[in-house]
């Protein structure tokens, strides 16, 4: 899975909010992985955006797949 990144005329990051809708998450659970450093973020006049790479980046790093691969290597 992972976010388009196509630019159709639109902006290529996104808010906290349109994330959260996105992943189906709380804006809280978000505000937390950018704390935690697990979604990276631009802010912008005290407002955090998130653009469509990096949230690609999280979703491909956050795969069941990738996790499985993760606990083998323990």
């Amino acid at each position: 899975m992972s976010y388009n990144s196509g630019n159709n005329g639109q902006s290529r990051f996104l808010t906290v909010q349109e994330v959260s809708s996105l992943l189906r998450l709380s804006v809280l659970t978000i505000y937390k992985y950018i704390k935690e450093g697990k979604i990276s973020v631009v802010e912008f006049g005290g407002h955090y955006r998130i653009s469509k790479s990096s949230l690609n980046s999280f979703i491909q790093e956050h795969t069941s797949e990738n996790h499985f691969e993760d606990e083998e290597e323990k």
